[in-house]
């Protein structure tokens, strides 16, 4: 079996657009899309943290994500 890994999203225009969007919509300090395959993304440098989401936040997320064609992480500055 091997291990999946995961790289930044790909993304245009309006799926950039979308992940600010979100940002603004869910009040997370930033969003990260990735997607799998390619070279591992790593953002433990940035000094972020997940963010706690209820319900609604997550559903945004996850009506994101199908759109925009990636797995969205909302994060917290540490």
């Amino acid at each position: 079996m091997t291990e999946t890994t995961w790289t930044w999203a790909r993304l245009d225009d309006r799926a950039v657009a979308l992940v600010n969007e979100a940002e603004q919509t869910i009040g997370a300090d930033i969003v990260l899309v990735y997607a799998q395959g390619g070279p591992r993304a790593d953002a433990t440098h940035l000094g972020l943290r997940p963010a706690p989401l209820d319900a609604s936040q997550l559903e945004c997320l996850q009506g994101m994500e199908q759109i925009v064609g990636g797995v969205a992480v909302a994060y917290q500055r540490a």
